[in-house]
């Protein structure tokens, strides 16, 4: 072993370049091996979460083109020359405007043609009027039905007037529950004993929902105190008439009984705006009490005051119409009356009905025709039907139009996307939207889906349906133009108030959903700190099964295998240990280059490692 070492050392000296390479080839590998053998196993960091409830919002996404609601070509009914235009295309109009003008010649002398036809028919019927004895009988005959008109009005009219003032007694019965349901909520403190109820509702609200609520307090306690007032006004009035009151009298009470029973009803409608208020926003969680159990009762108890009033609202109404109607059949029996008589008297030199039916048609014809020529002339006027904005001119001063003189296209528009079928059957009238636009940076509009094409469109063997978005947000939809691309995003569905958690928290292991927990609770602080990278849990994390809802591209809802608040691991980290190092050895192979012999070409074998040299440097290594 001694003289291997010598001879390699002999070596060495006189090779020291390749010697070198090889030291330095042995120590590399030496020290990669040791430090894979040495290296720490890898760590888990975990970023920790408590289930916490929100929203899943699912929506889906379609793009297509901007596209007016209605789009107009205004084509003139009458063929003359354009002698003027008044737009350009781009001009915005309004409905009547006018657009462009014929000639109006031609027109001009057809009504002043029409109009003189038509005197010389009315004059014609003027000449050969004359008497016949059906059309006196049937004059005298109208008489007598008028006469016979005017005695059944009024008849109905003192009927109308007995049943009304008979029908108030109900009225008054329901107007009294209604007021001590009134006092009962506007007046007492079932609440709280040093509050009437508005107050106390309002004290029960935070304070930052107080100020909302106390608008709606006002209004409780104004409009009851005017239904109060109204109330024994109307009551007063009543006890004081009869049903043999004089019309002037029992016209004033239906009349102050309808407007006591409006004031009565908008008392009604501030009180259930107030609960409805107080009810719709009440904070709704695990620290706060519910509201007091006689808020049922007092919705309950308005809702049935509401029908109540509006009944009677509508029945006192109908009473004042039936008499207006009444005395306007009394007053039309009269009149017709007075017309008959004097039909009558104008018969006595009546004319022949064949030349009066004649006649009668000639002036209906000469009428026609002077409407048909004043529609002529005012067609000569190219005016816009619709407010929006010109799209084209077809319109050339001194020729006719061939086609459309003007093109307008309407101020509203639309979006109009495609959806392939399996988005398609998620989606129904009505649903929220919203539009964006490439060519409208950040700008944002709401929408509503309008219509639903009920029949796909296949194409290349993809079903594919028509969908149309409306805009319900007009603030900024002037920046938007007709063809521009357009992407709506449908609101599909909201779950509201549950569990949601991201979706890298979920995880599946045969076909079953479940999340990670730690084995034993940790303390916010740790869950603090788990979001800066994560952290080392003391024991491997359990895995709990759960069930899951609605997800979007973010959240998933679950329904059941947690709870509010429960610890979940929504990321898990993994990181390489840390490598500790050793060098050894490293003198013992420098020694080997030590020495200063020279020579040629030879081997030598010492130990376990036969080494072959040649003059060009080391020709194989051997370990044995």
């Amino acid at each position: 072993m001694f003289a291997f070492i010598k001879k390699l050392r002999t070596f060495a000296a006189a090779h020291k370049v390749v010697a070198t390479a090889f030291v330095l080839l042995l120590g590399t590998g030496a020290y990669y091996g040791y430090k894979g053998a040495t290296a720490a196993p890898a760590v888990t960091k975990y970023v920790i979460q408590k289930a916490t409830k929100g929203s899943v919002v699912s929506s889906i996404s379609g793009s297509g083109q901007v596209e007016p609601v209605t789009s107009i070509d205004i084509k003139p009914t009458v063929s003359e020359n354009v002698t003027k235009i008044y737009v350009k295309v781009g001009d915005r109009v309004t409905a009547g405007q006018l657009l462009v003008q014929l000639d109006a010649t031609n027109e001009v002398k057809a009504v002043k043609q029409a109009q003189l036809s038509l005197q010389s028919a009315q004059l014609n019927l003027a000449k050969i009027q004359e008497v016949t004895t059906s059309t006196l009988l049937q004059s005298q005959n109208s008489v007598r039905v008028d006469q016979q008109n005017i005695v059944d009005a009024s008849t109905t009219l003192m009927k109308d007037y007995v049943s009304g003032f008979n029908g108030l007694g109900g009225t008054f019965v329901n107007f009294q529950n209604v007021m001590i349901g009134l006092e009962n909520f506007a007046g007492e403190n079932t609440i709280n004993k040093l509050q009437d109820n508005p107050d106390a509702y309002v004290s029960l609200l935070p304070t930052y929902l107080q100020n909302g609520a106390s608008t709606y307090r006002a209004s409780v306690q104004s409009t009851y105190q005017d239904a109060a007032k109204a109330y024994q006004a109307v009551l007063n009035t009543y006890h004081a008439a009869n049903q043999n009151s004089d019309t002037v009298t029992l016209d004033a009470l239906f009349q102050q009984t309808y407007s006591a029973a409006k004031t009565i009803s908008d008392a009604v409608k501030a009180s259930k705006d107030l609960l409805n208020y107080v009810v719709n926003n009440y904070p709704a969680s695990s620290s706060t009490s519910p509201l007091p159990s006689v808020t049922n009762t007092f919705q309950t108890n308005l809702s049935s005051y509401t029908n109540t009033i509006n009944s009677e609202v509508t029945g006192v109404g109908n009473t004042i119409t039936g008499i207006v109607n009444d005395r306007t059949s009394i007053v039309n029996a009269q009149s017709a009356l007075q017309q008959a008589n004097e039909s009558l008297s104008e018969l006595l030199a009546g004319p022949s009905q064949t030349d009066l039916l004649s006649q009668q048609i000639s002036i209906q014809n000469a009428q026609n025709s002077l409407d048909n020529a004043n529609q002529d002339l005012a067609a000569t006027s190219v005016r816009a039907p619709i407010d929006g904005v010109v799209s084209a001119i077809g319109a050339t001063i001194g020729s006719t139009v061939a086609s459309s003189a003007a093109t307008i296209v309407g101020n509203g528009q639309d979006a109009a996307i495609t959806l392939n079928e399996v988005d398609a059957a998620k989606v129904s009238v009505g649903q929220r939207a919203t539009l964006s636009f490439d060519a409208i940076d950040g700008l944002s509009l709401a929408g509503q889906v309008i219509q639903i094409d009920p029949v796909g469109t296949v194409s290349q063997g993809v079903v594919n349906y028509s969908v149309k978005v409306g805009f319900t947000d007009t603030s900024s939809s002037s920046q938007v133009k007709a063809g521009m691309s357009v992407t709506a995003d449908i609101v599909t569905d909201v779950h509201q108030d549950v569990i949601a958690v991201p979706n890298a928290a979920v995880k599946t292991i045969g076909g079953t959903k479940y999340v990670l927990e730690p084995s034993t609770a940790v303390d916010d602080s740790v869950i603090s700190a788990s979001a800066n990278g994560g952290v080392i849990l003391d024991a491997a994390p359990k895995m709990v099964p759960v069930t899951v809802g609605a997800s979007n591209d973010s959240v998933t809802e679950i329904t059941s295998g947690i709870n509010e608040g429960d610890q979940i691991i929504v990321q898990s980290i993994a990181s390489s240990g840390s490598t500790a190092t050793t060098a050894t050895g490293g003198t013992n192979a420098l020694r080997l280059l030590g020495g200063g012999a020279t020579g040629g070409g030879g081997g030598f074998t010492g130990g376990n490692v036969r080494v072959a040299f040649q003059h060009s440097g080391i020709r194989s290594l051997e370990f044995t």
